[in-house]
């Protein structure tokens, strides 16, 4: 069961199973939640607060404005409500009707905001949500979201690894199929996929499909972005419409059609059209997660203690191993083109170790080179 007592009103205004019970109650969920509220009577104010923001957003428009715009409204909604209170308006007594009038007039931002906390807020997409509606009658899926300033580091069933943005989401199967990879994603991702060529591997992204059989790029698809923009690292991509003939022809064969990006290569989708952009100088690279995107995993003799220490950098998670038996061992690799599993598997090979992940971090533990 959800524990709902640190809730705010846009958190509740944000629940699926909260949604629900606004819009079409079920006895079930009307008793829970009366009963809810009997419990803990000091969240009444906040459950008609957010109650009367599910019940505005009903029969709204999108609004055509910017993600900064949109955050500006919601920061603004919030600050005129607080307003509104008094000291003696809050703690276990109800506010009183009027005061819900009076906040939901205030301005017709709060129509806004409360639209946005719907498609908007945490990649929360209509697109991506029909995605994995769709998908979710197949699939069993995850889903990942990351709110922490840090890329958070995602390792997929196959494998493959991603490391997610903040303000991102990303959806995918417990187990790939045998012939497929299929994975769904709002917001931005850096993504190092292993190698399966008898196995393509699909990011699904607003109306645009990324197709790989190995290799390491960016997606980034936030939802109130317009466009959608792909930029490769190592190996070949194509990109496509999904929902068109070409989209599903290009689906069907695992071969890469539709626009094939080469390294250093980028394109943008926007109304329709998927568009390529210039080859950027690596020096000069403007992709939208850099610290990673510009690292060369490249080893001739280096010790391993350098490389967890640029591993440890690159991909956010922190790397345990004993020192004095490991961290002088060089290593002769070439890792550039690998997610992090393959990585840390050739490298533990190189000083006779293994690994594990847990609780977010890689332990090692071996011989070394000795």
């Amino acid at each position: 069961m959800q524990d709902y007592t640190n809730y705010t009103p846009e958190d509740f205004a944000q629940d699926d199973d909260f949604i629900q019970w606004v819009k079409s109650p079920e006895i079930e969920r009307e008793t829970f939640w009366q009963n809810w509220q009997e419990t803990y009577p000091f969240k009444r104010n906040d459950i008609e607060l957010a109650r009367q923001l599910v019940l505005l957003t009903r029969h709204l428009p999108e609004p055509n404005v910017s993600g900064e715009e949109i955050r500006a409204m919601k920061s603004e909604v919030f600050r005129k409500i607080e307003e509104l209170e008094t000291p003696e308006e809050t703690g276990f007594r109800q506010l009183p009707v009027w005061r819900w009038a009076s906040a939901a007039a205030v301005t017709g931002v709060l129509l806004l905001a409360g639209w946005y906390m719907f498609l908007y807020q945490s990649g929360n997409s209509p697109v991506y949500q029909e995605m994995v509606s769709k998908a979710s009658e197949e699939y069993k899926l995850i889903e990942i979201e990351n709110s922490d300033h840090s890329p958070k580091l995602i390792n997929l069933p196959d494998g493959s690894s991603v490391l997610l943005k903040k303000g991102s989401r990303l959806s995918y199967p417990n187990h790939f199929k045998k012939e497929l990879r299929e994975i769904y994603l709002t917001g931005e991702g850096f993504f190092e996929v292993a190698k399966d060529p008898e196995r393509p591997f699909y990011v699904f992204a607003n109306e645009m499909v990324t197709k790989v059989l190995g290799t390491s790029f960016t997606v980034k698809a936030y939802s109130e972005d317009k466009q959608v923009f792909v930029k490769v690292k190592t190996g070949k991509v194509s990109v496509f419409q999904s929902g068109t003939a070409e989209g599903k022809e290009n689906f069907n064969t695992k071969e890469l059609r539709g626009l094939v990006l080469n390294p250093n290569q980028e394109a943008t989708f926007e109304e329709g059209k998927v568009v390529a952009g210039k080859q950027q100088d690596k020096k000069q690279d403007t992709a939208t997660d850099p610290q990673i995107q510009d690292m060369m995993f490249e080893y001739e003799e280096v010790t391993v203690g350098e490389i967890f220490a640029q591993l440890e950098k690159a991909y956010r998670i922190r790397i345990v191993y004993d020192k004095t038996v490991m961290e002088k061992c060089p290593v002769t690799a070439s890792l550039t083109d690998e997610p992090l599993s393959s990585k840390l598997s050739l490298i533990c090979k190189a000083v006779r170790s293994d690994y594990e992940i847990s609780n977010g971090e890689v332990i090692i533990r071996g011989r070394g080179c000795d």
